[in-house]
């Protein structure tokens, strides 16, 4: 699954980023599930992952439909009545998740699938794909919330932060969905 943002940002590294990843998806056999948008960097992905004949659904609130912004030359596209409905269906197709840099919505979506696999009602591993730093704030807000004893510090091992492609691939080929014993560090 990927999150990220529906616009490309200021800095090229995200949307090379994209390119990167949407390719390595296809060329590995995997499926891309995404927001279903053709603009941004979900576009980006999306469309490298379709000119490597990638199979891509995406999942798509059926009034961001009627925006006229959802990606039409996809595999399979799924449209749901809600934000929420839209996330809930995208985590139950996959089975590992990478968030690139992206705004409010890509923010949200990542601290869902977190809180939501520290609740263990998903066991799948979580990627910040942590291009030029642009996740450095959020890891580092992680981190307080380790430190000021509101998450337990065994919790760090349900996501990486990276800006390595074989860190990441790595990371999700050794994982293990462990939750720490109770709430402490």
């Amino acid at each position: 699954m990927f999150f990220c943002g529906s616009n490309h940002g200021l800095n090229p590294h995200f949307t090379d980023a994209a390119q990167v990843v949407g390719t390595y998806i296809a060329d590995h056999g995997d499926t891309l599930v995404y927001g279903g948008g053709s603009k941004g960097l979900m576009g980006t992905v999306a469309t490298a992952a379709s000119a490597r004949n990638g199979k891509i659904i995406g999942v798509m609130p059926r009034f961001l439909i009627q925006r006229g912004i959802s990606d039409q030359h996809i595999s399979e596209f799924i449209e749901t009545d809600t934000m929420d409905e839209r996330k809930t269906k995208m985590m139950q197709l996959c089975d590992a998740f990478i968030v690139l840099p992206g705004g409010f919505g890509t923010l949200e979506e990542f601290n869902s699938l977190l809180s939501w696999s520290q609740m263990d009602l998903h066991q799948d591993p979580i990627v910040l794909y942590n291009v030029d730093g642009f996740f450095n704030p959020m890891t580092a807000m992680l981190e307080n919330s380790y430190n000021a004893g509101f998450a337990p510090a065994g919790n760090r091992a349900l996501y990486l932060s990276t800006d390595s492609l074989e860190d990441m691939v790595a990371f999700f080929d050794n994982f293990k969905h462990v939750l720490p014993d109770k709430y402490t560090n």
